[in-house]
């Protein structure tokens, strides 16, 4: 491997803390990870009014409660049974669960479907010090569980198509079976949790096709414990979307308007492309020349060196390649749609790069090239798992701890204000989003404090909005934002974190737009 184990060894049980690390740091990467997690199962299981998504609030819900009852109705419940009644507290705990979860079955499918322990060692040891693998799989993303469930899938597939190439004495039927069961469960869970699951077994399925055929029983005990699972999550969703009660299935279990099936609501939507469009659209090479690079950076290298690569034809590549291939194909493309292929990828470095024998020691690119990736994954941890819309949570989590009345917070230039963070049990708050479809609102005077996620307004709307405002004032903004545009004198500022950048509203031509920090200040 070009180092001695004594390296590989201590760089992997440092990345350990590193996990811990950044687990419990402040980050907030994409609303979706607040959004369509704890912003609902809060209002579900703890009582709390939020801001619930437009997924879950549609005549058609496009997201299923499943992946939320499974993981993060035991989190909730535990929090509870450890006294941890903050909700900084609950979110750091989802946080560390999620991230032992990510580290214990991600490394176990990465030890069990390598041949070699040289192999085996590789893998983890990129994969362990990716910054997305110590960031992002620590964040609740519908990826971050994704990317579990698709490295369980990788690795059933891989495993059957071994014991399809050996005699039939080298394997017990009952394992096969067993494999089936879960690898049908799997796909079914995997695609109530993102439909986008499915992307990355397309091409891996000749595989499996090989062993159905080979072991025909295994067909269908695959397909029982798909249609089993798949019909356990519709009948949850449309008994917690209202639409369906026991009484109604035992008087008319066929009548299909009775059930919820999110992902084919899901995948109408977004079929369509004046849906995309409301989230953003992309050029299709979007993932391969824009996302690709930002998640491996150097580690492109190690994957296409003279475009050789020993590893293109593995499970794990192909894997990836389905993913990558699929996913290009619909015009919405977010760096987080690939986080599956980390793991994958990372397990296909060639370390030989490109050449036909292992040639770390002749190659005078590698050691560069290992350098290159620390380099690249330590900074791009630190801005993304520290400084990236870090204030934003400590901020909520101040604004709950000062118990403000009539007051009205304005959060400008910043993400989406998680409100669940605010643990409104009394449905005291009214949410105001103000962007460039909603100038126009009004407010609901019997609540006792608004809070007006402002977004990216241009600073004359937001002056106006804050003059007209009868309650106290409270903004949140960059500290950078707030010396650009307010005048000192009409605010006090209540307090403040440097461990804050604002990447959307920099502006290379004024160094005061580069600031990091964000800061509550008070209306005076």
């Amino acid at each position: 491997m070009g180092m001695s184990q004594l390296n590989w060894r201590f760089v992997y049980l440092l990345t350990i803390g590193l996990r811990f690390v950044l687990a419990l740091a402040n980050s907030y990467i994409h609303p979706d990870e607040h959004f369509q997690s704890l912003e609902v199962a809060s209002s579900l299981w703890l009582g709390y009014h939020t801001n619930i998504p437009w997924e879950f609030t549609s005549s058609s819900p496009a997201r299923s409660y499943v992946p939320l009852a499974v993981l993060y109705y035991p989190i909730l419940k535990l929090s509870q049974y450890m006294g941890l009644e903050l909700p900084l507290q609950i979110w750091y705990l989802s946080r560390l669960v999620l991230m032992v979860m990510s580290w214990m079955i991600t490394d176990w499918c990465l030890f069990r479907m390598l041949p070699t322990k040289q192999e085996r060692i590789k893998a983890i040891y990129f994969t362990s010090t990716s910054y997305v693998t110590l960031v992002y799989q620590s964040h609740c993303f519908s990826n971050s569980i994704e990317t579990m469930l698709v490295m369980g899938a990788v690795y059933i597939i891989n495993e059957l198509r071994f014991l399809f190439s050996q005699n039939d004495s080298q394997y017990d039927k009952r394992d096969l079976r067993r494999l089936a069961t879960i690898f049908g469960a799997l796909v079914a869970f995997g695609i109530f949790n993102r439909i986008t699951f499915a992307a990355f077994l397309i091409f891996p399925s000749v595989f499996l096709l090989q062993s159905f055929w080979k072991w025909k029983s295994l067909l269908f005990f695959a397909v029982l414990s798909f249609a089993v699972v798949s019909g356990g999550c519709v009948l949850l969703d449309s008994v917690l979307f209202g639409s369906l009660s026991l009484a109604d299935i035992v008087r008319d279990p066929w009548k299909a308007s009775h059930y919820v099936i999110t992902p084919l609501n899901s995948l109408l939507y977004n079929s369509s492309i004046e849906n995309l469009g409301k989230h953003g659209l992309h050029p299709r090479y979007n993932h391969v020349l824009i996302n690709l690079p930002q998640l491996f950076g150097p580690g492109l290298f190690l994957l296409f060196c003279r475009f050789r690569n020993r590893y293109w034809r593995t499970t794990p590549f192909i894997s990836a390649l389905s993913g990558i291939v699929f996913l290009s194909a619909v015009p919405h493309q977010e760096l987080r749609f690939l986080l599956p292929v980390v793991p994958l990828l990372c397990s296909c470095f060639d370390l030989s790069l490109g050449y036909k024998d292992e040639a770390p020691k002749k190659s005078w690119l590698l050691s560069p090239l290992m350098a290159l990736w620390f380099v690249f994954n330590i900074i791009m941890g630190v801005l993304m798992g520290i400084f990236h819309q870090g204030g934003v949570v400590p901020a909520l989590d101040q604004l709950h701890g000062l118990q403000l009345q009539d007051t009205a917070q304005v959060w400008w230039r910043t993400y989406s204000p998680p409100t669940w963070m605010l643990a409104d049990r009394e449905n005291n708050c009214q949410f105001i989003t103000l962007n460039a479809d909603n100038h126009k609102f009004s407010f609901d005077e019997s609540k006792k404090s608004y809070v007006v996620d402002a977004m990216g307004s241009d600073f004359g709307i937001v002056d106006e909005l804050i003059k007209e405002l009868r309650k106290k004032v409270v903004l949140v903004t960059p500290i950078a934002s707030f010396k650009s545009h307010f005048d000192d004198s009409r605010f006090r500022k209540i307090w403040s974190t440097p461990f804050h950048l604002d990447l959307d509203h920099l502006d290379w031509s004024d160094p005061k737009t580069l600031q990091p920090g964000l800061a509550i200040y008070e209306l005076v």
